[in-house]
């Protein structure tokens, strides 16, 4: 198995720990176990919880990520965690702002397609708030400009309906539930991951039956 490779295990191994059971609740040799790995291993890639955690956030976000040539990871200057977090939401902001002019149903495979990438990060910051207090406050920032953009939306292509900005909240929240919540921290995550992509179309019908 390359590095790489063992670095992908790892990510999705720790991004779930870090939800449930939390990340101070979390130890490395929980997540070399669930990623099927001698956790030498794993302190051979990360130096440290912290380490790992920053590559978790960074790994996220759709921007190219210098990932040093040698090991073992260190935690990421904070700054800088910022910095790239905020670039990535400015991009984002600016594809939802772009999509005022288009359909309902390409809002939907935007917003979609965002919360599959972005839904552990943001449960991640949800279950542990003061693990990075910055992030979790440009991720509080993030929920109110997309829950904007979507009741703007609403009201642009459907000035009938009542209180667009509360039905831009329901969009939102129904899109990240279905791609985040219930796959990663409900009671029933093995069987939202086996039928997943099914329940996500039914999800996406109904919000097309309503709001077309």
């Amino acid at each position: 198995m390359t590095d790489e490779e063992k670095l992908q295990r790892i990510y999705a191994a720790a991004s779930e720990l870090f939800i449930q059971p939390g990340y101070h609740e979390t130890q490395m040799q929980m997540i070399a176990q669930r990623a099927q790995m001698a956790v030498g291993t794993l302190y051979r890639l990360f130096s440290g919880k912290e380490a790992l955690l920053d590559y978790v956030f960074l790994t996220t976000l759709p921007t190219t990520v210098d990932r040093p040539q040698t090991f073992p990871l260190q935690p990421v200057d904070p700054r800088e965690l910022v910095r790239r977090t905020e670039a990535a939401y400015a991009d984002w902001n600016h594809q939802l702002a772009g999509q005022q002019t288009t359909s309902f149903d390409q809002l939907l495979t935007a917003l979609f397609t965002a919360f599959k990438r972005y839904g552990r990060y943001f449960l991640i910051l949800e279950h542990n708030p003061s693990v990075n207090p910055a992030l979790t406050a440009l991720y509080r920032q993030q929920r109110q400009e997309i829950y904007q953009h979507v009741g703007d939306f609403l009201q642009q292509h459907q000035p009938g309906l009542n209180d667009p900005q509360r039905n831009g909240v329901i969009v939102v929240d129904l899109v990240f539930w279905w791609c985040a919540h219930k796959r990663y921290d409900s009671f029933e995550t093995e069987m939202a991951r086996n039928d997943d992509e099914q329940m996500l179309i039914v999800v996406r019908e109904m919000l097309r039956r309503s709001y077309q």
